[in-house]
């Protein structure tokens, strides 16, 4: 009757322990499906293991990126400094339970770690059995795929082997994680994917709202490198071009992270621009016009050896190449250097290249509008010449000729008739100066033609902010000095870059515009209340490079304070006396 009664009791433990186990099953994995951090995750599945088999001590170590160590994920119960130790475990043939398990991608059962080879790192046996651990029972986390993830190990304060339950145990336990390894890794892979998606979505947006506003196109090319940079955290970005008529590259901008940076003399293609072709991987890609990752520089057989070395000399393991293409043809490539990183994913390849065809844009439209300048430049000149033959050359034909005239007069001593010739030559300069006027004054903003500076300045901003919810105030004095023409064009052009900043960042409500003039300064503000920025990020992009030219050429000096929510605000001081306003 007593062994009855004891299977009886067996049984019903051993039901509870299975009814245990299952709860605790769905428990974790309602975490999985709620999000829960993974290492929370990890620690409940050592606890729910640890409560089927009192003495247990279980634990979780992950394979670190770089393939050959291991990291604590979970050991709730195990020693602080046991834990501390076992961070960054080296994986090999013979290092301990977990370590070894992970070399072998094989289950590594420890008896007693007191007596077993597989423990002979002294430090390693010597410390577990300071902290009272003598069994170690480590099973390796295997992917879908069959690659190690980590280990999931249970210790025990007393030698012993592993009965089939345990086994089985084991197995769950080793299933659950993998299960929970790959499902946080599944989200973050999708939470990577939206960011570059969304990264993709607002660098288009920036590099098509710089491009409409940069001033010159290597600025242009300069943020759209630095941009790259920012979003793939690159070491380094180089826009490299072919120049077709000797097959040789040219850099044409390079960054690193997001700043600008000088060409780098030792680079080999620098020293030999045509040494390219001494690349296998460079002659693939201008081939296939298809990108290139390269993920181990070490080992890549497809580098050039002097492009090998100058890389790893830098710190690079890796790099992007990214064919700029125009037509379909392969005009260059983008070059995006890495150190250690993880694999390159599609998505972001696809937003380097989205970003290089907006380079070559740029380059694109820069050619064009330079053939469009100088074509309007010609023919301004044609015009110009056909002005003055017209006016100014007659005009100045005619006072050579009255002149003349005077000086027979005179040698005839005839005064009364050179005097009237002098007269002719006054008033035919006089026109001829008027002519010159008009044609000087032709050139300069609509605007400016027929109001003065302010009228000029307070009606294009008025007109800019028409129709929408920005609100504009105006403050001047009565009486300003009369300004020069071109301090007149390089303030009204500053006031209009300012407001158009406002407009398309700020999301601002108010803008004030406020003129000043004290002893021998001349003071323009410009203000909002919109969002604002941290002026020592901000990479020009905005005018504000063409800012501080305009009032460098007046001899002035630019401000621009800004921060979140407090707005921005640009002041001009320029001084006013006859040196600098001649």
């Amino acid at each position: 009757r007593g062994g009855y009664f004891q299977a009886v009791l067996r049984d019903i433990s051993e039901r509870k322990q299975a009814e245990a186990l299952l709860t605790g099953e769905k428990r974790l994995l309602e975490k999985m499906a709620t999000g829960v951090p993974l290492k929370e995750i990890l620690n409940a599945l050592c606890l729910i293991i640890e409560e089927q088999r009192p003495g247990t001590l279980a634990s979780v170590l992950l394979l670190n990126p770089d393939g050959v160590h291991l990291d604590v994920a979970a050991g709730p119960n195990l020693p602080n400094e046991w834990t501390r130790q076992m961070e960054g475990l080296p994986i090999g043939p013979c290092a301990g339970s977990c370590g070894t398990a992970a070399y072998r991608g094989l289950p590594v059962i420890v008896s007693d770690i007191a007596t077993d080879p597989l423990w002979d790192v002294p430090e390693h046996r010597a410390s577990a059995l300071k902290h009272g651990l003598r069994a170690s029972w480590s099973n390796p986390v295997l992917s879908s795929q069959g690659k190690v993830l980590g280990t999931f190990c249970m210790y025990y304060r007393e030698a012993r082997s592993p009965t089939s339950r345990d086994l089985e145990l084991i197995e769950l336990a080793t299933h659950l994680v993998r299960v929970a390894i790959e499902r946080d890794r599944a989200e973050e892979a999708l939470r990577a994917s939206e960011q570059v998606a969304r990264g993709q979505v607002e660098a288009l947006t920036y590099s098509l709202d710089v491009l409409a506003t940069a001033p010159a196109p290597d600025k242009f090319l300069g943020q759209m490198l630095s941009t790259i940079g920012r979003l793939l955290h690159a070491q380094s970005v180089i826009l490299w071009l072919l120049n077709e008529s000797d097959d040789s590259l040219v850099l044409r901008a390079w960054a690193e992270g997001t700043n600008f940076a000088k060409v780098d003399p030792e680079h080999p293609f620098i020293k030999n621009p045509s040494s390219w072709k001494d690349d296998p991987g460079l002659r693939e890609l201008f081939f296939s016009a298809a990108p290139v990752a390269c993920e181990d520089l070490e080992h890549d057989p497809y580098i050039s050896e002097d492009l090998r070395k100058y890389l790893l000399s830098g710190g690079t393991k890796k790099f992007l190449r990214i064919p700029t293409l125009v037509g379909g043809r392969v005009k260059g490539f983008i070059g995006i250097r890495h150190g250690k990183r993880p694999p390159y994913r599609p998505e972001e390849i696809e937003l380097a290249q989205a970003l290089a065809h907006q380079a070559m844009l740029a380059i694109q439209l820069h050619e064009f509008a330079e053939q469009s300048r100088q074509a309007a430049v010609l023919g301004e000149r044609n015009r110009m010449a056909r002005d003055i033959h017209d006016t100014l050359a007659q005009g100045f034909t005619g006072v050579v000729v009255q002149l003349e005239a005077a000086e027979d007069a005179i040698a005839c001593r005839r005064r009364k008739e050179a005097n009237e010739h002098l007269r002719r030559a006054s008033d035919l300069a006089r026109r001829s100066l008027n002519e010159a006027r008009r044609s000087v004054h032709a050139l300069r903003p609509l605007a400016l033609q027929d109001q003065n500076f302010w009228d000029a300045l307070k009606g294009t901003i008025k007109n800019t902010a028409a129709g929408t919810s920005l609100h504009t105030t105006f403050q001047a004095p009565a009486k300003l000095p009369e300004l020069p023409h071109p301090w007149q064009e390089n303030l009204l052009h500053i006031g209009q870059e300012a407001l158009s900043n406002t407009l398309k960042y700020a999301h601002a409500r108010n803008f004030e515009t406020r003129l000043s003039y004290k002893a021998r300064e001349l003071r323009l503000e410009l203000r909002d209340d919109g969002d604002g920025f941290k002026v020592k990020e901000r990479h020009d992009g905005v005018g504000l490079t063409g800012m501080r030219e305009r009032v460098e050429q007046m001899g002035g000096e630019l401000k621009i304070t800004s921060s979140r929510r407090r707005g921005t605000k640009i002041t001009v001081l320029l001084p006013c006396n006859g040196k600098s306003m001649s």
